[in-house]
């Protein structure tokens, strides 16, 4: 009884590390059931370039204390995790058949008061499976015994002949537990039962094991435990039922496959694309890293993120990468793609981040207020703005009054200028190449004449072609001429009385026939009348200052035209009939001196006097006799050429132009 009591205690601390070594495999590899495995019987799942290991030749630093293959090991991202070895997993494969061989030890007992029998043997069991878990075994075996009876040394023998199912475990790597249940018959010698001749009895078997499969096609029945139930009779039996045990080891050689291996696991493919590639420095822009993935075998993909630099996010096929903080440099983000059956995929995206170029600034001014007064400040607003927020530098400047100030706001000041409209236009600068301008408009204007300025009559002068000549320099200037100058004597001098400062500013034009010289001493020679003329009236020639423009400053025709349509002394019909002679009118308007007040900067009225009796002559015609008094006479006697009609006056202007 002791013996084949210690025989199931071996057996069972033999069994302990298998059990918890394939338990943990269950564990953590649950996913694997999935997978195949490689065998002559089971084609393999792993790549032929793989070589496949015995229990016997694995490398022994992944064995167990029982010399088993311990857990495959984890290789570390990125390179893809191997499929299970097809040695690690041969107790999950279902064999077609298999044959047992084992050693069997059995304890008969007869019955009180009779002790039991220790008899060695052996079994040979074959097994036909007909799923993964059910299969029927057909078992024979037998076994010797001896005892002493009356001093009388006794030998006898026992044969079993079984049959049933057998339920087996096939859910760990190398190991396969199962449970039977078997029926049949056992015969008995003549020593056991106390008779000349054996015999046959009913006999029950149940009970269970363990196999550990060494490799495709053998495995170690490592323990064999079964309850062994038998009714023999006879003379030296007490009792017709006898409750026996045994227990037994030994080889199991298996063949055939039992269903078709599913099929292998194939990996993943992936392939990466960031957008945009590239990002400037200090922008916090983000990049969309886009993966696009596939697999053979359609399972479902998780996908994890990974960079060299700054922050990346994602667990579907679009990650981003943040660029918070990262400096100038190129950074690759890694996507790894993994099916969840050891099949993985790893591509990888660069992006690139760039000192941001240079932006200009902006600028935008305006005029704080417009129109002014000579002698008036006004303020320039010139905001401005970086892009980068780079420092910014100023300048302003101006068509005419002053500018001042470092920015953004400047004074503008209309001191001594003339009236008229001025451009101020600012510049900034970021000190890196960006620079930017904006202009606004300034509105100077006259200051509002008083009472005496007023009655200042300022118009131009003009004068006859050639005049004043050489020969004759203080002839040319019209009756007409001078009686506008008279007037203007007159005014001036009172005017002096409150401004004794101001002056006369008198400049001197010519029509454009003739060269540069004789126009320029031409010129001088006119503004040179004037100033005498004046003088003569009364005027200080200490108030009179002179300027001879010569060829500069022509009038064109549109300027004359327009001064001609804005003359209300002048009808309508009359400025047609002039308007048609243009030409010889622009040359009549140029040739003239303009007067202009030192004070106000008021320039005389440039309006030509069409009405002047002289006016023929100042065109280039001849001296007309002047026209009398406008009182309502009945008629003036016509010209030669024509007759013009009763009761109307004709103009000289309209006498030249029929000329």
């Amino acid at each position: 009884m002791a013996n084949w009591r210690a025989v199931v205690l071996i057996a069972a601390l033999a069994g302990i590390p298998l059990f918890a070594q394939d338990a943990k495999k269950d564990v953590s590899k649950a996913e694997d059931e999935k997978d195949t495995v490689a065998s002559p019987l089971w084609p393999s799942a792993t790549p032929e370039k793989e070589v496949r290991r015995t229990p016997w030749a694995a490398d022994t630093s992944s064995r167990s204390a029982w010399g088993l293959t311990g857990s495959p090991r984890t290789t570390p991202f990125p390179t893809p995790k191997p499929a299970a070895a097809a040695d690690d997993r041969l107790g999950r494969m279902a064999p077609r058949a298999e044959l047992a061989l084992s050693y069997m030890y059995t304890r008969w007992r007869p019955g009180d008061p009779l002790d039991g029998l220790n008899a060695n043997g052996g079994t040979a069991g074959f097994a036909y499976n007909f799923s993964r878990w059910v299969g029927a075994v057909g078992e024979f075996g037998g076994g010797a015994y001896s005892r002493t009876v009356g001093g009388v040394d006794q030998r006898g023998k026992m044969l079993t002949y079984l049959f049933g199912p057998r339920f087996s475990v096939r859910k760990f790597d190398r190991v396969v537990p199962f449970l039977e249940v078997l029926m049949g018959g056992v015969r008995g010698g003549g020593e056991f039962v106390g008779s000349n001749d054996g015999r046959n009895s009913f006999a029950f078997a149940a009970g269970g094991g363990l196999d550990v499969v060494l490799k495709d096609s053998l495995a170690w029945r490592l323990v064999e435990v079964d309850y062994l139930g038998t009714n023999f009779s006879g003379p030296s039996l007490p009792s017709t039922r006898q409750d026996n045990m045994r227990i037994g080891t030994g080889l199991v050689f298996r063949w055939g496959n039992l269903t078709p291996p599913p099929p292998p696991n194939h990996p993943p493919v992936a392939s990466c694309s960031a957008s945009p590639t590239s990002v400037y420095a200090g922008s916090g822009d983000a990049a969309t890293v886009h993966v696009t993935a596939s697999d053979p075998d359609n399972d479902p993909l998780s996908y994890s993120y990974s960079a060299t630099g700054g922050a990346v996010s994602g667990t579907g096929p679009d990650g981003r990468w943040d660029s918070t903080g990262v400096a100038v440099g190129t950074y690759t983000v890694t996507a790894k793609v993994d099916d969840g059956r050891g099949g993985t995929a790893s591509c990888s995206a660069d992006i690139k981040v760039e000192m941001r170029p240079n932006r200009p600034p902006v600028i935008s001014c305006s005029t704080e207020r417009s129109p002014i007064v000579v002698g008036e400040h006004t303020r320039i607003n010139c905001p401005a703005s970086d892009p980068d927020n780079d420092p910014l530098t100023f300048s302003c400047s101006t068509t005419g009054g002053k500018v001042s100030g470092s920015g953004p706001t400047f004074d503008f000041d209309s001191t001594g200028a003339a009236p008229g409209r001025y451009t101020v236009t600012c510049s900034v600068d970021d000190g890196r190449g960006g620079k930017a301008d904006s202009s606004t408009g300034v509105e100077v204007q006259a200051p509002k004449p008083t009472a005496l300025e007023m009655r200042l009559s300022l118009r131009s002068v003009y004068f006859v072609t050639a005049q004043p000549t050489v020969q004759d320099p203080k002839g040319g200037l019209l009756l007409s001429q001078q009686k506008t100058l008279v007037e203007l004597a007159s005014d001036f001098k009172k005017y002096l009385e409150t401004k004794p400062d101001a002056h006369l500013i008198l400049g001197g034009h010519t029509d454009p026939r003739g060269g540069d010289v004789y126009n320029q001493g031409l010129s001088e020679r006119r503004v040179n009348k004037v100033k005498s003329f004046l003088i003569d009236h009364g005027v200080p020639e200490a108030s009179i200052e002179t300027k001879a423009y010569g060829l500069r400053d022509q009038l064109d025709p549109e300027t004359v035209k327009g001064s001609i349509e804005e003359d209300p002394e002048i009808t309508a019909e009359e400025k047609a009939r002039i308007l048609k002679n243009m030409h010889v009118i622009v040359l009549a308007a140029n040739r003239r001196v303009d007067v202009t007040l030192s004070t106000t900067g008021q320039q005389s009225l440039r309006r030509y006097p069409f009405n002047a009796a002289d006016s023929l002559t100042l065109i280039g015609g001849r001296t007309k006799t002047p026209p009398p008094a406008k009182k309502a006479p009945p008629a003036k006697k016509a010209p030669p050429a024509k007759k013009p009609a009763p009761g109307k006056k004709s103009p000289p202007t309209g006498d030249f132009i029929r000329r």
